[in-house]
């Protein structure tokens, strides 16, 4: 019987890595590797695979096929995949494997509604070990904030625009999204003037065509390392934010950007776990006062147990 974590080749997003990094942290051998958006294809011998995280990017390849043995746990369907993901057989075979863990609410709801018996499980990335990470070597000496990856979706940069029609309704929206990016980047870089430590910059993504799978997958490691010995992380990423809750780490997560229902989909029922404002409230937001949370902890043991029992590690 194999053991296997999600892969995901063609992502520019370390949390994507980071999720499978938190679900082979459970095994003390190397796990296979399945594609999340190749599991139609099954496999040839049988499979435990974790299924947890964001789906999915093609919903035409739902469900998994033979040979895959799962286990739902911190399990998202995004708004763009439901329609095919919950067509009648994606429904029977999410019946058939539940109950299903969920990372959030909006999927919790979204499955109840469909007669699926779920549970909330908040997100795996919760049970990673800040003592399993050493320190960066390019750290700096004194402790640290870590700002990675904020307001990076209100960039007017990250969102390219189509041709035709649809283009110029793309390039109205980024010329509105360049004013409201102008004004969060500077409200926030007025906030980072009252820091008392040294701010270290980070991006949770990079270029799929500069970095191999293997390249991404240690770069993730290493964005971990960072998270694990900061002060304070501030981010828009809730796979940056979350491996902070889990090793202690005090977060300020900025919703700027978020409000469009694919992404506050990803955030529900997560947000009580760390400090979340708009860049418009950071004048009301002391840094030495933020602190970490231990709020997670009973999500925590529930993901061990159900980790352990599927594994039986």
């Amino acid at each position: 019987m194999q053991k296997a974590v999600l892969d995901y080749p063609n992502s520019d997003n370390l949390g994507d890595f980071i999720q499978s990094i938190a679900a082979a942290a459970f095994l003390d051998e190397n796990p296979v590797f399945l594609d999340r958006d190749q599991l139609h294809l099954g496999t040839s011998t049988p499979t435990q695979l974790i299924l947890n995280g964001w789906f999915m990017e093609q919903p035409h390849h739902w469900p998994p096929g033979p040979g895959i043995i799962p286990l739902f746990l911190s399990f998202h369907i995004n708004p763009t995949a439901q329609k095919q993901m919950l067509s009648p057989e994606g429904i029977a075979y999410l019946q058939k494997h539940a109950p299903i863990g969920c990372r959030d609410h909006y999927t919790l709801q979204l499955l109840q509604k469909h007669q699926i018996s779920a549970y909330f499980s908040g997100c795996l990335t919760l049970s990673l070990n800040r003592q399993g990470f050493s320190r960066p070597q390019q750290a700096p000496q004194e402790p640290y904030i870590l700002l990675c990856s904020a307001l990076e979706r209100l960039n007017p940069k990250n969102n390219p625009s189509a041709s035709g029609l649809g283009g110029l309704l793309d390039r109205l929206k980024n010329l509105q999204r360049a004013v409201l990016f102008q004004r969060a980047n500077k409200r926030l870089e007025s906030f980072l003037e009252q820091a008392q430590h040294p701010v270290v910059r980070r991006s949770q993504i990079v270029s799929v065509e500069k970095h191999s799978k293997e390249e991404r997958l240690a770069l993730a490691e290493e964005q971990l390392q960072w998270i694990a010995h900061a002060k304070l992380v501030i981010s828009s990423r809730i796979h940056t934010a979350l491996p902070a809750v889990a090793m202690g780490i005090p977060v300020l997560f900025l919703s700027d950007g978020l409000e469009h229902p694919n992404q506050q989909s990803r955030l529900e029922g997560l947000t009580q776990l760390f400090h979340s404002c708009k860049t418009s409230d950071l004048a009301e937001v002391n840094l030495e006062q933020l602190s970490p949370t231990t709020d997670h902890y009973p999500l925590v043991e529930q993901i061990r147990q159900k980790v352990v029992q599927f594994w039986g590690c």
